[in-house]
């Protein structure tokens, strides 16, 4: 049987909630992902809030897919320990073109899917005054 996907963005702060925000916009209304946005409270637990999540979570009829927003972050290092008692794929450094990319191929995913598209690497930072410069001399062809 073939398992429905979800997908939780988690954060430092509101960056979660703005990238859904982004999302909504670009792509449409999205169902099935949600947010953590992190250290919003002083009281704010990541640890409970993830074992609220993964309690919460029905890992016989759905997949869960965590991005969070920065390797050795606090907030990723917090999935990390979950690892073992939960069955999910965890994603960090993610950006709105990957999370574009990743919802539109959820039909389509597979246990590879996720370090295929991180292998390909072409969602990464990208510095355009250069770029700019190879493009303009393209057009002068």
């Amino acid at each position: 049987m073939k398992k429905n996907k979800k997908i939780l963005i988690a954060s430092h702060g509101s960056l979660a909630k703005g990238m859904l925000s982004s999302l909504n916009i670009i792509i449409g209304k999205v169902d099935n992902i949600e947010t953590l946005c992190g250290y919003l409270d002083a009281d704010f637990n990541l640890e409970h809030s993830i074992e609220t999540i993964m309690k919460a979570q029905d890992f016989d009829k759905e997949e869960l897919i965590v991005c969070t927003d920065m390797v050795g972050g606090s907030v990723n290092n917090g999935f990390i320990k979950f690892l073992g008692k939960y069955p999910f794929y965890l994603v960090s450094n993610v950006n709105l073109p990957f999370l574009i990319d990743l919802i539109l191929s959820l039909d389509s995913f597979q246990d590879n899917t996720l370090e295929t598209k991180v292998k390909e690497d072409v969602f990464g930072v990208k510095y355009i005054n250069p770029m700019l410069q190879e493009w303009t001399n393209l057009e002068d062809v």
